[in-house]
């Protein structure tokens, strides 16, 4: 038996706009054999329940990179580009995943008004 572990929270940020900015990264490997790593990204990635769901190994870690190297918070809207090449009838791969958004931090959580989220009293 398998329990539900979703955490559902109503939360109003305050979003600095004005100084967005456009953020990018990239991630590129190369494997020999299919398991031997020529190039490595290292292991931190950047998952969320509710924003960023469905990533691949590569687009997570595009996107810790794009998030650590900005200094944002949230990156908003990321497009990915992902192009792999294959040599030696799949001996040696390479693999090039690209991620661009916008960057925004967080000002401030506001006040929770949600009626249906506030606790009785």
């Amino acid at each position: 038996m398998s329990l539900g572990s979703n955490l559902n929270t109503y939360v109003e940020a305050d979003i600095d706009y004005a100084s967005a900015k456009k953020v990018e990264a990239t991630v590129n490997t190369a494997t020999l054999l299919g398991f031997i790593q020529l190039e490595r990204n290292g292991n931190k990635t950047l998952r969320s329940a509710n924003r960023y769901k469905g990533l691949t190994k590569r687009q997570s870690q595009a996107l810790y990179r794009a998030k650590e190297n900005s200094g944002v918070d949230i990156i908003l809207e990321p497009e990915f580009e992902s192009e792999k090449h294959s040599w030696f009838f799949g001996a040696y791969r390479t693999s090039k995943t690209k991620v661009k958004g916008w960057g925004v931090n967080v000002k401030g959580i506001k006040e929770d008004k949600h009626q249906d989220c506030t606790p009785n009293r």
